[in-house]
């Protein structure tokens, strides 16, 4: 079984999460850690939307850079990865045939944990979530003090895979 890890730093700590099962032939296709800046979000589009080719239709594809869009977004505005200087959101994807995994990692928040909110008429946001859990085949939310908030769905053109995050912020060795 082929093991993966993505390590985040986390202040002078660097705190490592690791997946050891895979499952519906999915298959990690890569990680990047951006900065928690607005143009993160247009990055994590592009590089996204490169490994995705090829593993789903093109409207597969712009579902997923779609929700992937909101997430990082929601990263940047809503936690610490874009309040504090030198935040980070860390994207990971993985794919089979027909469907792909996605997963945002952020810096957590004291405030809050991800969550549906009702978006008001007149409002600008807000609507983040609701379009990931309108969209998406499965999805849902790790919150962990030391790694901070990971939101992940899944996406595809077949049945329903087995509802598992990939990296759900369960530490390897715990923190360096």
């Amino acid at each position: 079984m082929k093991q993966s890890q993505i390590t985040r730093k986390r202040g002078s700590r660097n705190v490592t999460l690791s997946r050891t099962a895979w499952h519906g032939g999915v298959r990690p296709l890569g990680s990047a850690e951006l900065p928690g800046q607005a143009s993160s979000v247009g990055e994590a589009r592009r590089w996204a939307r490169g490994l995705l080719a090829g593993w789903l239709s093109n409207d597969a594809v712009d579902d997923a850079v779609v929700l992937l869009s909101e997430l990082v977004t929601n990263a940047v505005v809503h936690s610490d990865s874009g309040r504090k200087p030198n935040g980070l959101v860390t994207v990971f994807v993985a794919a089979g045939v027909g469907v792909a995994h996605v997963e945002v990692i952020d810096d957590g928040s004291t405030a809050s944990v991800p969550t549906v909110q009702e978006a008001s008429e007149g409002s600008g946001g807000g609507r983040g979530l609701w379009m990931v859990s309108a969209m998406a085949t499965t999805w849902g939310v790790h919150h962990d003090d030391e790694a901070g908030n990971a939101v992940w769905f899944e996406i595809g053109e077949g049945r329903p895979v087995d509802a598992v995050p990939v990296f759900s912020l369960h530490h390897m060795g715990g923190v360096e």
